[in-house]
């Protein structure tokens, strides 16, 4: 006799015999049920998969074993119409209670053309359905997680997620930058329960010098998590703390429990504890790799709007500081206007006075200190229409004039402040625009200052107005310093000044053309520059004209 693998190869496998072997030791769940439905035979396999005795599934109606009794009657009805079903899908009630997801295909054997009985052949797909649930739960929690931005939100978030699908109690832990584990959050599927887990816990805080490996301390300090299938009362007796806790634990039925710690790129900022109370609910490896996925959402998202809510924390601190700063300009601003203005009055009665008297170097000593007044007032006026801006309480009087003759104006004006520059005028003809007059002159006027100022070995400032596509233009060019190329972006925010060689710092308080670009702005105009260091720079603004 010639044998390979156990097996008598020399004796033809043949017969009703070895079919029915076949059939009865068969990795594959087979059931035969007649026209009623009733069980007529089942395999090992079969009563394995569910758990049943022979006699406790044999000759009863297959109905009774489906989940879903409406279910199967139109399943029955589907099947008898055409006589085969291919992995239809199924719930089936174990013997003790809980659900297994199957295929079940099915073939009709005839007897004299009559229907004789089904052929059904049972797959068990409940671990494939398990990861397909858990994947599409874990992707939904990821999307919802993703668009939170509050930390409590986050963490109710997680909790509605979690309870009671996957789990009957979760307790979060953070782990703080002290070393110390603290209560995050904790959600039961048993209200009443819940209240009296967070009472147990202010009195039984997370150790995480616990030495215990099935003990949250231990995750935390360590990152390794742990699954308990099964909670067995040698189990608890030797994760309970003390005989309070023991006697806690075994009232609250406890029957599975992972610990999973919380990472971000090998940093353990805290752990989860899935705890299940159900006998029908026991984690396995596919519910731990699961947890493992899941916490490491929970610690990005808990991150993630950490890092949130410190920038808006920052923000708002920073919004607070500037309005307290606007309050303090505008107090201050007003404050010293009173004073300045009587000053100016005094200097020009004290000028008036020494020029009848023929005193010129007194005249001309109050003709320099009436310049600094008026820069001190230019000052004034611009920390004043800062705190109007920010506050949108900066007035215009809208009205229509020549832009030219208004360009004119303030380029002779400009002229007599400086026998350094000459002041060259480019004009095209412009159609008259609909605006503030002073306050666009503002704008030419810090335009030129800033020209004077920046090139201090300059000759020539030139003025061009320009008109086309319904809008009115003008630029002024100088041939300064410029502005490096870093420090474009600056360039119209308040308080920003550009440095002279050496950091040299010019004077003034960098609030000319941040309120110059609010100026046009308010226009719906557009203010722009174009500037090379040491090339000079052209400041330009343009506004819709009339037309």
């Amino acid at each position: 006799m010639y044998l390979e693998n156990g097996f008598d190869n020399s004796r033809p496998i043949t017969g009703m015999e070895n079919l029915e072997n076949f059939i009865e030791h068969s990795p594959v769940g087979i059931h035969i049920v007649n026209y009623e439905g009733i069980i007529l035979f089942a395999n090992q396999a079969e009563l394995k998969l569910f758990g049943y005795e022979k006699h406790e599934y044999i000759g009863h109606p297959f109905k009774n074993f489906f989940y879903d009794t409406d279910f199967i009657e139109k399943l029955a009805s589907k099947f008898r119409e055409q006589g085969s079903m291919i992995n239809q899908q199924a719930k089936i009630i174990c013997k003790n209670g809980s659900l297994k997801d199957v295929l079940i295909s099915c073939n009709t054997y005839y007897e004299d053309g009559k229907f004789a009985h089904a052929r059904c052949f049972t797959r068990d797909i409940t671990e494939i359905k398990k990861s397909e649930n858990l994947l599409r739960f874990l992707n939904q929690a990821g999307e919802e997680l993703a668009a939170t931005y509050d930390t409590n939100a986050a963490l109710d978030k997680i909790i509605k997620l979690i309870i009671p699908s996957f789990t009957d109690w979760i307790v979060i832990n953070g782990l703080g930058d002290d070393g110390l584990a603290y209560l995050l959050k904790m959600g039961h599927s048993d209200p009443k329960k819940l209240k009296w887990a967070e009472e147990y816990r202010k009195s039984h805080p997370i150790d995480v010098n616990d030495q215990r490996k099935n003990s949250v301390g231990y995750a935390l300090r360590t990152g390794e998590g742990y699954l308990i299938p099964e909670i067995t009362e040698e189990i608890l007796n030797e994760g309970a703390a003390d005989e309070e806790q023991r006697k806690i634990l075994k009232e609250l039925s406890i029957r599975s429990v992972m610990v999973v710690p919380m990472q971000i790129k090998g940093r353990i900022t805290g752990a989860a504890s899935f705890i299940s109370c159900n006998p029908q609910n026991i984690y396995d490896e596919t519910d731990f790799n699961f947890a493992k996925d899941f916490c490491n959402r929970i610690a990005l998202t808990l991150e993630n709007t950490k890092l949130y809510e410190e920038v808006k924390r920052d923000i708002e601190e920073r919004i607070e500081a500037d309005k307290k700063k606007d309050e303090f300009i505008s107090i201050a601003s007003h404050e010293l206007k009173t004073p300045v203005t009587s000053l100016k009055a005094y200097t020009q009665i004290l000028q008036s006075t020494f020029d009848d008297a023929h005193n010129k170097q007194a005249v001309e000593m109050l003709s320099k200190m009436d310049k600094q007044v008026d820069k001190l007032t230019t000052l004034i006026v611009d920390l004043l229409d800062v705190t109007k801006i920010e506050k949108g309480e900066l007035i215009f009087e809208m009205e229509e004039f020549d832009f030219n003759n208004l360009v004119k104006e303030i380029a002779e004006e400009m002229q007599r402040t400086t026998k350094s520059h000459k002041i060259i005028l480019e004009l095209s003809d412009c159609d008259p625009v609909k605006g503030d007059r002073n306050r666009i002159g503002q704008v030419l006027v810090n335009f030129i200052s800033n020209a004077i100022k920046y090139s201090p070995e300059g000759e020539q400032i030139t003025i061009k107005t320009f008109c086309e596509n319904y809008k009115v233009g003008l630029s002024v060019q100088d041939d300064g310093i410029g502005i490096p190329k870093e420090e474009h972006r600056n360039i119209f925010r308040r308080f920003f000044r550009v440095s002279g060689k050496n950091n040299y710092t010019f004077p003034g308080m960098g609030l000319g053309l941040y309120i110059s670009s609010e100026i046009i702005k308010r226009h719906e105009g557009r203010i722009f520059f174009d500037s090379d260091e040491g090339k000079g720079s052209t400041f330009s603004f343009e506004i819709a004209s009339r037309s």
